[in-house]
């Protein structure tokens, strides 16, 4: 099969049929989920399909020629979806590549990487024997723009073009955070059909940058002096030492969901797109930074010290500031 290139915003799913096969390749979560939920869903309607994912970092050759080559008396059919592929060791490559050189026409295999290597064999087995869709995030407002005008039109909707504009001009540049946006747009205005700049105003978060990050760096670096220095300036602003303890346990709680998912073989980009919708989309590579300065093991003892402080701070007897400051010390200090 000739390899033919399409984007994933363009993608048909009208022509998806077994014993075609996939090439995902970017680093866009949002168009990533997007395309194979449209593969699984064409499929599932067509077929009695068994749905397996694999993970290249993960998988062994042997196991993965087993979900390459084996078929279960409870399913007519296959889908097979092996992501994180440009982690895969030689030996799983060639198990994936071989496959490529007699295909199941019963069977549909998804391989989902951030790039490609030509200059290999085994990928140019896979390239060739695929239909690549680019899945890449957006560098233009107006690619913005056109996925904006390509969801109305499915929800039936439609915005004017001063709307358009300030809707891809306020929204991060990236296509899940768009969409979240654009979900809480279509619950506010319901049943109506036009979307209006008042509907922008009230329901688009507006500048997202946060006051605490400075003292959030400081902790993701265990710089404890550094983290006194910012707490105490928040005292002295009139933060409670209540919104202070409340902020140093979303922050660990957000390097323990990064850790935990990295434990899934999520890859940083899907975690960063997709499962940190609570931290400004300008931070989130930082917050993946952070959280390699803390095991699973360090941020679990962390959360024992959060919740004595919790404690603590509940009693009229304690002195809130110097708990938050013993709390900070202790975090920073956990090892």
């Amino acid at each position: 099969m000739a390899e033919q290139d399409n984007k994933a915003l363009a993608f048909d799913a009208s022509k998806v049929k077994l014993g075609t096969n996939y090439l995902l390749v970017g680093s866009d979560a949002y168009l990533i989920d997007s395309v194979i939920k449209q593969i699984t869903l064409v499929l599932k309607k067509k077929e009695d399909i068994d749905v397996s994912t694999v993970y290249g970092d993960e998988v062994k050759a042997g196991e993965l020629g087993e979900y390459l080559d084996t078929f279960t008396i409870f399913s007519s059919a296959k889908l097979v979806i092996v992501k994180n592929a440009e982690k895969m060791l030689k030996k799983e490559l060639e198990v994936v590549a071989d496959y490529f050189e007699s295909p199941s026409d019963i069977q549909c295999l998804i391989v989902v990487t951030e790039k490609t290597d030509a200059k290999y064999n085994a990928w140019k087995k896979i390239i060739s024997g695929s239909q690549k869709v680019q899945c890449d995030p957006p560098k233009f407002v107006s690619e913005i723009r056109n996925w904006l005008l390509a969801e109305l039109s499915k929800e039936g909707k439609s915005m004017n073009p001063a709307a358009i504009n300030e809707f891809s001009d306020r929204i991060e540049m990236d296509y899940f955070s768009a969409a979240n946006e654009l979900t809480k747009l279509l619950l506010l205005v319901g049943d109506r059909k036009q979307i209006t700049q008042q509907d922008l105003n009230l329901s688009l978060s507006g500048n997202r940058a946060g006051t605490q990050i400075d003292f959030f760096r400081a902790l993701g670096c265990r710089n404890i002096k550094i983290a006194l220095e910012s707490c105490t300036l928040m005292l002295q602003a009139d933060v409670e030492p209540l919104q202070i303890f409340f902020g140093l346990y979303r922050f660990y709680l957000n390097l323990y969901r990064v850790n935990l998912m990295r434990e899934k073989h999520l890859t940083d980009n899907e975690i960063a797109q997709k499962h940190m919708n609570d931290v400004f989309y300008s931070q989130r590579k930082e917050y993946l930074v952070f959280a390699k300065n803390y095991s699973l093991k360090a941020l679990e003892s962390i959360f024992g010290v959060l919740l004595e402080t919790d404690s603590l701070l509940k009693s009229s007897l304690t002195d809130k500031t110097l708990q938050i400051e013993l709390c900070i010390i202790q975090a920073c200090d956990t090892k």
